[in-house]
């Protein structure tokens, strides 16, 4: 089953933060690994969730 073109759009988006979010701390002399960028965007998407219910 292929994943829909949205799907692949919002998984391309959440790679291209993910990114963003570890050259931020990168920039501030953290070394962040992929899977803890990932990790984090997952919190602040739960906490986002949480705030807008």
């Amino acid at each position: 089953m292929k994943p829909t073109p949205a799907a692949t759009r919002q998984a391309t988006k959440r790679q291209q933060i993910a990114e963003a979010l570890r050259a931020s701390f990168r920039i501030e002399g953290i070394q962040v690994s992929a899977e803890q960028a990932q990790a984090a965007l997952r919190k602040v998407e739960a906490s986002l969730g949480k705030a807008s219910a």
